[in-house]
């Protein structure tokens, strides 16, 4: 004959909530698993924007392509598009199948010519531009896109839109004219020694880079200038 359990006892009730001996604890209800889906407004929105932006890329891919490629009846028919679009911010100096390198480095400076209260005119030294921008770019491993670009892409845009003779060619050299007018008094200030800016005068230094020795080039090592003349400068000029 089998003994009997205890009716009582301490170990009874307490841990296991008055339950009664033996009986296992309810399993508490899990929710359902995940299926991995996104909801359907949030696959909305995901498919929309890689949709938006796979078109803008496209866009922005084929109107560079038209602008370096070759010319041809497509770039000839938009052109104004294309260049309202890649002027100035994606502006190239080579043209695809036919790449032309700058050769040379290209330092510019600028100076200008103050005047005094006391009637007194007096021109300042030259400030070298390029070599501020080149400080700026060394050693910093995020330069900004103004000192990378800002001023080789005005002084190339001024030599494109000007002949030999540095006469303007149209509309777009005349742009070019106050684009690095207003970069040189920029960087000059509109006051030096308690004087206005009156006016800021432009040259550069072009250096060519000297060929590696296995290079059957031998083009000329002689540095060469380019001066502008003086261009006369207002409080326009200046933010």
């Amino acid at each position: 004959m089998e003994p009997q359990e205890a009716s009582g006892g301490s170990g009874s009730d307490g841990a296991d909530g008055g339950q009664a001996p033996g009986k296992p604890a309810a399993v508490p209800t899990l929710p359902p698993a995940p299926n991995g889906s996104w909801p359907l407004p949030s696959r909305i929105v995901i498919a929309a924007t890689i949709g938006v932006l796979t078109i803008g890329v496209t866009l922005h891919l084929l109107l560079v392509f038209l602008f370096v490629a070759p010319p041809n009846a497509i770039s000839k028919e938009y052109n104004g598009l294309i260049r309202g679009y890649v002027d100035p911010e994606f502006d190239q100096n080579w043209r695809l199948f036919a790449p032309n390198p700058l050769q040379s480095n290209i330092a510019v400076h600028a100076r200008a010519e103050v005047a005094f209260p006391d009637g007194s005119r007096r021109t300042t030294g030259w400030l070298a531009l390029t070599a501020q921008d080149l400080r700026e770019i060394r050693h910093n491993p995020v330069p900004s896109h103004a000192h990378q670009n800002l001023l080789r892409q005005a002084w190339d845009f001024y030599n494109r839109t000007h002949d030999v003779k540095g006469r303007a060619m149209g509309l777009r050299g005349e742009l070019a004219e106050a684009y690095v007018r207003r970069i040189a008094a920029h960087r000059l200030g509109p006051v030096i020694d308690g004087g206005q800016v009156v006016k800021v005068q432009i040259y550069a230094s072009y250096t060519p880079i000297i060929p590696p020795r296995w290079s059957s080039d031998r083009g000329s090592t002689k540095k060469t200038y380019q001066v502008l003349p003086w261009w006369p400068v207002s409080e326009k000029e200046f933010p």
